[in-house]
């Protein structure tokens, strides 16, 4: 059912998806905290811990969900392309995609809290400026939902293709009856 110029739409955003995916995923080694007298940490080396807080599971997996949704938006893209996708395989692929992206940058953005690096210093120290977020927490939450805005087209073919045959039976039954 799909047209040619369809095809290249999902192939286009899906492509935009997979590069704000992989952005993402690359804007996890840039700094995202830092604290006077020490080095500064991005949000990979807060999920494998330093000196002062352990590694962190919950921050392992959301490393995890953000590379399978790009796998996912990766493999999608894929079957776009070889035009192996219908309607099914492209909106679960797609859906999937979306939850994994999402999920992993909201745990990732969190890391800070989540590892406890936030309790290791008092709020007042934040308010002065002794320990504060880097643009990599900014980042990466902002590529992810980026990802997730040019996934959201194929993620609706189906309601989009069921819309398209409600409007012909709808455009037929009025040229019908007039």
């Amino acid at each position: 059912m799909k047209m040619p110029k369809e095809n290249l739409k999902y192939t286009i955003s899906e492509g935009i998806a997979l590069l704000f995916g992989i952005l993402a995923l690359a804007f996890t080694f840039l700094p995202a905290y830092f604290e006077q007298n020490r080095p500064d940490l991005s949000l990979f080396q807060i999920m494998l811990g330093d000196g002062r807080v352990g590694a962190s599971p919950l921050l392992i997996f959301g490393f995890v969900l953000l590379i399978v949704g790009i796998i996912a938006t990766l493999i999608l893209l894929a079957l776009i392309v070889l035009k192996k996708s219908n309607d099914i395989i492209t909106t679960v692929m797609s859906v999937l995609s979306i939850v994994c992206t999402l999920g992993g940058a909201i745990i990732l953005s969190c890391g800070i809290f989540i590892s406890g690096l936030d309790k290791l210093n008092s709020e007042l120290g934040f308010t002065q400026g002794y320990w504060g977020f880097k643009i990599g927490n900014i980042l990466v939450p902002v590529a992810a939902l980026l990802s997730v805005i040019a996934s959201y087209p194929s993620a609706m073919i189906i309601l989009h293709h069921k819309d398209l045959i409600d409007q012909q039976k709808r455009q037929g039954k009025v040229t019908s009856s007039k």
